[in-house]
């Protein structure tokens, strides 16, 4: 075989993988016929890291086919990450219950994304900096009282520390978005009540089955689209509203049930318009590219990470992007243009559910849209009140 056929089936293999629900049947099948070679896979294995994920990595070290000083030494994993295999994975609990009305006075940040695109993950990050990048928040005290406090503890808990490795979370079910409400200081001393709203990463899918006439058992789907109408269309408050938008990195041309993200995020998008979120309830809108550590091999020459996540999403989303910017000129969002692109991730991702944790990308998001966009107060109380009397 020459070296251009063999790389030409490796490519191919590698995209059979990323198709698999169960990568591990398909290895051990080629394997066995002879269509690759262990050699194979640990050269695969040590080009991505994340070609398979941790409980296939786990069940080819207890088969033996590969072993951990094989994954340090000719894979080039991280020996914390080996360690951690085998190891429980982390589940994320349905803690709150439904968000009732949020708190008047607080920022409300929305993040919207499908399942899989990195949301849950980005939140994590985000709390995980608002607590320890001193340089950006000074304090974060968490509203106890928030519908989503619970969530948050269980992410700080998977997030603790920066450079920490940690087990990525699961998915959030289905039926639940959680509200969290945080009180921040910045670095002037100025305190900045916001509350971030995780949508569930269902909804958007759901929105997109309703338009297309699809038939199924929706019901955790549609209890998360009464909390959505609840909160934003039917009791919506006159705090300032900011949207973000999670987009995954590297998988515009996989499906999720059968659909790309760019329709799933499109038909959410025109929803949002046609409930009258984005022209009477809305203060800004971005777009976050989340696992962008995959990007830096792609990188035109002389292209920085924002250029080229911009590049990308006008490139591979052209029907959401280009409706967003549309609606932004229409209803003069963010002075009438589309915002800049961040790209975003959470660090070193290995086996797709270990990470070791950076916050880099998350301090930039902190800073520019969480600060940069929610109101600051005084923190002296009657200033604080007046101020909040006065601006209404």
């Amino acid at each position: 075989m020459t070296k251009d056929n063999y790389t030409i089936e490796m490519k191919a293999l590698c995209r059979a993988l990323d198709q698999e629900a169960d990568a591990l049947p398909l290895i051990q099948r080629l394997l066995d016929e002879r269509h690759i070679s262990v050699a194979d896979l640990k050269t695969l294995l040590r080009d991505d890291h994340n070609l398979v994920d941790a409980g296939v990595v786990h069940s080819l070290v207890r088969s033996g086919v590969l072993t951990k000083e094989e994954l340090v030494a000719d894979c080039h994993v991280d020996p914390g990450f080996v360690g951690m295999l085998g190891s429980m994975l982390t589940s994320m609990d349905d803690a709150g219950g439904n968000i009732g009305l949020i708190d008047g006075g607080n920022t409300e940040i929305y993040l919207w994304g499908i399942p899989s695109s990195g949301k849950t993950c980005a939140l994590g990050a985000l709390l995980c900096s608002l607590r320890t990048d001193k340089d950006v928040v000074t304090r974060m005290v968490p509203q106890s009282t928030s519908q989503g406090y619970g969530y948050m503890t269980q992410l700080e808990q998977v997030f603790p520390v920066n450079h920490a490795v940690c087990k990525l979370p699961g998915r959030t079910p289905t039926k639940t978005n959680f509200a969290i409400g945080l009180e921040l200081e910045d670095s002037n001393g100025r305190v900045h009540p916001v509350t971030l709203i995780d949508m569930a990463g269902e909804l958007f899918c759901y929105l997109h089955w309703m338009a297309v006439g699809k038939v199924g058992d929706y019901e955790d789907h549609r209890k998360a689209l009464e909390t959505f109408l609840r909160i934003l269309v039917d009791n919506p408050t006159e705090n300032r509203k900011i949207h973000l938008f999670v987009v995954e990195y590297g998988r515009e041309g996989k499906k999720y049930k059968d659909t790309l993200q760019d329709k799933y995020l499109t038909t959410g998008l025109t929803y949002l318009k046609n409930c009258g979120v984005l022209q009477n309830h809305t203060d800004g809108v971005y777009v976050l590219v989340t696992k962008t550590d995959k990007m830096h091999q792609a990188l035109a020459p002389g292209e920085t990470p924002e250029e080229h996540v911009t590049r990308f999403v006008e490139g591979n989303y052209p029907n959401f992007i280009g409706l967003l910017r549309r609606y932004c000129r229409e209803f003069e969002i963010c002075g009438g243009s589309l915002p800049p692109v961040f790209p975003f991730d959470i660090g070193d991702v290995c086996f797709q559910n270990f990470c070791r944790l950076n916050t880099d990308t998350a301090k930039v998001v902190a800073r520019e849209i969480i600060l940069g966009e929610s109101k600051g107060f005084s923190k002296n109380p009657l200033v604080r009140k007046l101020t909040q009397i006065f601006d209404n």
